[in-house]
């Protein structure tokens, strides 16, 4: 008989069905409406995807997406409330597992669960599920909010690289000069960086990286939030890392890359890579044998990339530098009309890949548990950055785009120089004794055309990140800089007023620091650059150093 067969499918249908109707009926009995839409939300999904859309990848037989669930993320039309238990209803498998029951008002997400969408037809056809949060106020009035997600696995190399460029540029395409000296594009060049605009940040629940003036624009509240904030600035798990004026950056091009790509090679040079920190006495001063705390001590003795100690406002003021540690590399381009892809994909996993940097293969060790403990994969420095370069389209808008990468270590300290008003003062070093709260190896990669970094479970032993992540309400990501904010040098850079912004370069990416307080973090930076300016020619002696996590 084949009654049977049909019966069981038919019941499951029924049973949807049903659930659905539930939690219609109890979405029409309560306030569902722009006063609730903060109360619940997914985590793990780029903001497009947010409030009814779809996310998708693709995979050979299936694919694992990372998500989770965060409520009470307030704005200013939407207040934080108590809530119950947050329900997961939909199709995809594993989704109970995302359930969680907050506790007061604060912003908190659940746990991050790696939800598996099979494709169809023996892996020929395109496999998707749908995950439905809902979660209601435990007080009256009663509040309640959905977010609906759709997952969708494609057939194809699991990837995110985008394919080969396929834009093509109309007419006869010229490389612009850098600088309009009339001495050509070979050179040794310099951007200075200034205050610009005021931008949302990381943590903002509205109109992230775009522009601000209040706190209002952000979702936030004045003198409770912090989101509006003026670049240029980093952040690091969502905490705003205020840049100082007069960043340098200074590049070398030794030879120009002809139309019609005119993609010329840049470097940042580092002289004397093995030197021990000047800025940093207090990690030791024996080469390449760091004082506890501290991951390196080793830094370049004269680097190309420089940037002024400055302040980072917690715990009542602490002191904060970057140093460039081995030479950097990137390309700009002048082509016009523009041939460039320049946006800069960054996606890791903090599980160790093993000497090959390759998951899969042999030398995998076995996997850790999942946390940041004495033996979890966040409390290592190993794991994998898989880096893409490209979208498949040429860069946006026209002008001179440029992508360079600065290899830095981040050291943040407690002064004992400190002013009363927590300020770091100018020049301040850490010094053997003081407290270092932090040191992070990031390669912080700058583009003019875009950033997008996320932590992934490429491995497949569902663990992608161990520790502070990105923010609190979406520790895996993606979080995407697009255009604007970022945006090239125009050819003639003569029309940028002088202390004007004449570019603006953005970088995401993620530091594995394998200890605390953050572990597994994730970091964005808007650097607002004036314009390039030639400086005597200098060599640029390098060679690029490629190797694990990135």
């Amino acid at each position: 008989m084949t009654h049977g067969k049909r019966r069981f499918p038919a019941l499951l249908l029924l049973g949807s069905a049903l659930t659905a109707t539930l939690l219609s009926a109890a979405v029409g009995r309560a306030v569902m409406d722009a006063t609730t839409e903060c109360l619940v939300g997914f985590s793990g999904v780029p903001d497009t995807a947010r409030n009814g859309g779809t996310v998708e990848a693709s995979g050979t037989s299936s694919c694992t997406f990372n998500v989770g669930v965060c409520v009470n993320s307030a704005t200013d039309t939407c207040a934080a409330a108590p809530l119950k238990r947050v329900k997961l209803a939909g199709n995809c498998k594993g989704r109970s597992s995302l359930k969680f029951s907050p506790s007061g008002t604060a912003t908190t997400c659940g746990p991050t669960s790696g939800i598996v969408v099979k494709l169809k037809r023996r892996g020929k056809r395109a496999g998707k599920c749908k995950l439905v949060a809902i979660v209601s106020s435990s007080g009256r009035p009663r509040r309640v909010d959905r977010d609906v997600l759709t997952l969708r696995c494609n057939p194809g190399t699991a990837s995110p690289c985008a394919t080969a460029t396929t834009c093509t540029p109309s007419g006869t395409v010229t490389c612009e000069p850098l600088v309009s000296d009339g001495q050509g594009i070979a050179g040794t060049y310099q951007m200075v960086a200034v205050q610009g605009p005021k931008l949302c940040q990381t943590n903002a629940q509205r109109n992230r990286f775009g522009p601000c003036s209040t706190e209002a624009d952000c979702g936030g509240q004045q003198g409770v939030s912090q989101l509006c904030s003026v670049t240029p600035f980093a952040t690091a798990d969502g905490i705003v890392l205020p840049f100082p004026q007069g960043i340098q950056t200074i590049f070398t091009i030794a030879q120009e890359d002809p139309a019609p790509t005119c993609n010329h090679s840049a470097c940042i040079a580092c002289v004397n890579p093995d030197a021990v920190c000047a800025g940093i006495p207090g990690c030791g001063a024996t080469p390449g044998q760091p004082a506890p705390g501290c991951l390196r001590n080793q830094c370049c003795q004269q680097p190309g990339f420089t940037i002024p100690t400055f302040t980072v406002p917690l715990l009542g003021g602490l002191c904060s530098r970057l140093d460039q540690y081995r030479c950097g590399f990137g390309v700009v381009n002048s082509s016009n009309p523009q041939t460039g892809d320049n946006e800069v994909t960054k996606t890791a996993d903090t599980s160790d890949p093993g000497p090959d940097c390759e998951y899969g293969t042999a030398d995998d060790p076995p996997h850790k548990p999942c946390n940041t403990g004495g033996s979890g994969e966040g409390n290592d420095l190993h794991g994998k950055v898989l880096r893409c370069v490209g979208n498949g389209v040429c860069d946006t808008p026209a002008g001179i785009h440029y992508r360079v990468a600065v290899p830095s270590l981040s050291t943040t300290w407690q002064d004992s120089q400190r002013t009363p008003q927590g300020q770091c003062p100018l020049g301040s070093t850490f010094d053997p004794d003081e407290l270092i709260i932090t040191q992070l190896v990031l390669n912080a990669e700058f583009s003019t055309a875009g950033a997008t970094s996320s932590f992934a479970d490429m491995s497949g032993d569902n663990c992608a990140v161990a520790g502070a992540g990105f923010t609190n309400f979406n520790k895996t990501g993606p979080f995407t800089l697009g255009s604007p904010p970022a945006a090239p040098q125009p050819y003639d850079s003569s029309t940028c007023q002088p202390g004007a912004v004449c570019s603006t370069a953005v970088a995401a990416g993620v530091a594995l620091t394998g200890g605390g307080p953050l572990y597994d973090t994730g970091f964005t930076a808007v650097l607002t650059n004036g314009p390039m300016t030639r400086m005597p020619t200098q060599s640029c002696p390098c060679t690029e150093v490629k190797g694990c996590p990135e």
